[in-house]
């Protein structure tokens, strides 16, 4: 009890910590120490009578017998005080006092966490997150009394949970209702918050005024570094360090790292424990169109083989979060570091409600799951503006495509027309597909531009290369589904540009990407940055390919707004979702996909209803008077996330001249990454240990004075 008394005592202040060697029962005999030195003050001197024939000279030893008896009146004695503080200096030693914080000039933090979907991951237990806020929690706790911190959590957007403030009750509290999300992790936005709080004047905030000159701001960033690089950003006086959370890398294989090519960073292949549905998408049959076909594929991250299940399972639109109807089942078996296909026939031509999740267990349960809306209950409405590129037009004319939109082709003189320009600004069209032609202003649909670049200051800068070569596409996005032979493509020329903050790359070349999308309000731009045409003249052999029109099908599934199933894959979680809902009344009302919670929506000027809420991947459903039903999908669907090994830490045995390559950067310079920031402390025990001898020296001087006084 007295040692866990000491523990809890030590744990009140935060900033200061005990760290006794000892135990419970060597401390009771420590105690025992104090009380014996008083005891044999208290204690009479025992004497044999002897008889003498004088009394004078034995004086002095008569007055020690009238004062010496079993249990004396304590007196006044300078060595027994000095004997208790001595031994009072050495126990302090034992106790093994030491505090944390910054000493001397008040510091300020910057805590920054992680709360994305990978760190709900259970690898490190209970959870990445817990352990994340467990960091930040130790860093607060060992504050001084000048010390103020900030705390910021982010995943595909930053949120300020607490301004600067050196109140620890109210900075832990604020850390613990961090909540996790299942969104995607984006740095810079993050980054851009932090160095715009970080270095206020003289007001603090929330209260605090600065009452002497502030240190330069310490920026801790838990995460597991699931992100990519922020380039070409600064940090002003920040003085960044990631806190790495979640499994350590394996130790270096020379072989490996001599098999990479030199100045790249090592590609992600360390084993990690999760299983994952990466792609799911619903198509119609060419032959049959009662038939609909729903496809997936799993990504197997550990680095044994794994057999599990992809169970087919149906939700009824009137009971929203409900378990749902099992329908089919297939077994898988999914290499290692390997991928694995499954399809489910579904003869059905109705709207229908489906869910494919996974019996495996493993450390992230968001992307066991996936959903999709599988029938056809409206055409995609699609403008083409082009001058006449009959490469284009003739992708159109399929049957398939033409079964589910309905295309209108325009001219970039009409496009300028003020009546066009009025329906594409009043959101007449689902898809708008610019065809070398720049917008003065974003259309209130998706777009799709090709060898053209969106409108706004972030697509300014742009660098013009020829004959860039295609190394790589992400086949796990709904847009390139089935595309397959890129690789045989040849390009002439194209204008690169920077893709903006949460972008998602499509295709990549030897000197940069050459096809990205990027969210944009609720909506989604899709850049292929080389022309078609080059002054008439073909700039690309992608036409001779069957991977052109499959990829402009999957633009108006995905981004027409068909209701195919594919139109919801693309919508991932915390981003707004905008919604084409052909109600008579100005608002409509949607359900959560846990069915908790109904929004009611207004409809935009622009003809759209934005909801904010899709935070949770799940079925969704828009409701209107008097029986309108849009049901849509959110799915994680980001292979980033759903690769659980760790990024940022240096596997042990690394060469010097090699661990660069596994930092994160930040502003082209690589990041100190640990897994643990630890708080500078300070060890009391010597100062004791020095004061005890001092005492003990004091003390045999002064008895040696009174021995021969």
């Amino acid at each position: 009890m007295f040692w866990n008394a000491l523990n809890r005592l030590g744990s009140l202040g935060g900033a200061w910590e005990l760290t006794s060697p000892l135990g419970p029962a060597r401390w009771f005999v420590l105690a025992g120490v104090p009380v014996g030195i008083i005891a044999l003050y208290f204690l009479k001197l025992r004497r044999r009578p002897v008889v003498v024939p004088s009394t004078l000279l034995w004086r002095r030893s008569l007055e020690d017998l009238h004062v010496n008896s079993l249990f004396q009146r304590l007196r006044r004695n300078l060595l027994l005080f000095l004997q208790l503080l001595a031994v009072a200096m050495a126990m302090l030693a034992l106790v093994g006092l030491r505090t944390s914080g910054t000493g001397g000039q008040s510091q300020r933090y910057v805590l920054m966490i992680d709360n994305s979907a990978s760190m709900s991951a259970t690898d490190t237990p209970p959870s990445r997150l817990e352990a994340a806020k467990g960091k930040a929690r130790d860093v607060v706790n060992a504050m001084g009394g000048d010390d103020l911190a900030m705390v910021i959590s982010f995943a595909e957007t930053a949120k300020v949970v607490s301004l600067y403030t050196g109140d620890k009750r109210a900075l832990l509290r604020r850390i613990d209702a961090i909540e996790p999300t299942q969104s995607t992790t984006s740095l810079r936005e993050a980054l851009q918050v932090a160095a715009g709080l970080a270095n206020p004047s003289k007001q603090i905030g929330e209260g605090v005024v600065a009452t002497m000159a502030p240190a330069t701001p310490k920026l801790f960033v838990y995460t597991d570094g699931g992100f990519g690089d922020v380039e070409g950003f600064s940090l002003g006086n920040l003085e960044p360090e990631l806190v790495i959370i979640g499994p350590p890398p394996p130790p270096y294989v020379p072989a490996a790292e001599a098999a990479a090519t030199p100045g790249d960073k090592p590609k992600a292949g360390n084993p990690s424990d999760n299983v994952a549905i990466l792609a799911l998408q619903a198509r119609s049959g060419e032959e049959r169109p009662e038939l609909f076909q729903l496809f997936g594929r799993v990504h197997n991250y550990r680095g044994e083989d794994v057999e599990t299940e992809a169970r087919l399972i149906r939700h009824a639109a009137d009971k929203p979060g409900g378990e749902g109807d099992l329908v089919d089942a297939v077994a898988l078996k999914v290499p290692a570091g390997g991928d694995q296909s499954f399809t489910f026939d579904i003869v059905d031509p109705t709207l229908a409600e489906f869910e494919v999740n996974l019996a495996a267990k493993d450390a992230l349960d968001v992307d066991n799951r996936a959903f999709a809306i599988v029938g056809n209950t409206r055409k995609a409405q699609v403008l083409a503006v082009t001058d006449g590129n009959r490469y284009l037009l003739d992708a159109f004319n399929t049957p398939t495509t033409a079964s589910m939109a309905d295309i209108r082709v325009a001219s970039p003189e009409e496009a300028r027309g003020e009546a066009l320009a009025r329906e594409v600004r009043g959101g007449r069209y689902d898809l708008v597909i610019y065809d070398g032609f720049r917008p003065e202003a974003p259309p209130e649909a998706n777009t799709l531009y090709f060898g053209a670049l969106p409108p706004g200051p972030a697509y300014e800068k742009t660098k013009a290369v020829s004959q860039p070569v295609i190394l790589d596409w992400n086949i796990g996005h709904p847009l390139m589904q089935y595309v397959r032979d890129l690789g045989l493509v040849f390009v002439a020329k194209a204008n690169l540009v920077e893709p903006p903050p949460g972008a998602t790359t499509l295709i990549e070349s030897n000197q940069g990407p050459l096809a990205f999308a990027a969210p944009r309000e609720g909506y989604t731009d899709t850049v292929v940055l080389f022309p078609l045409l080059d002054a008439g003249k073909p700039n690309t052999t992608w036409f001779r390919y069957i991977s052109f029109p499959l990829f402009l099908l999957n633009g108006v599934q995905g981004l027409g707004n068909t209701r195919d199933a594919a139109a919801e894959q693309d919508r991932t979680p915390g981003r707004p979702v905008a919604l084409r809902a052909e109600a008579s009344g100005k608002t409509i009302e949607v359900t959560s996909a846990e069915g908790r919670s109904t929004e009611t929506l207004s409809r935009s000027p622009q003809g759209t209803y934005v909801y904010n809420q899709a935070t949770r991947t799940g079925i969704y459903h828009a409701r209107w008077q008097p029986d309108g039903l849009l049901p849509f999908t959110v799915n994680l669907f980001d292979p980033r996330e759903s690769d659980l090994a760790t990024r940022g830490l240096v596997p042990d045995g690394t060469p010097e001249g090699q661990a660069e390559r596994y930092r994160i950067k930040i502003g082209y310079n690589a990041v100190e990454t640990t897994r643990q920031a630890e708080p500078r402390k300070q060890d009391w025990w010597r100062t004791f240990a020095l004061l005890m001898l001092g005492v003990l020296l004091v003390e045999w001087y002064i008895y040696n004075r009174r021995v021969y006084i």
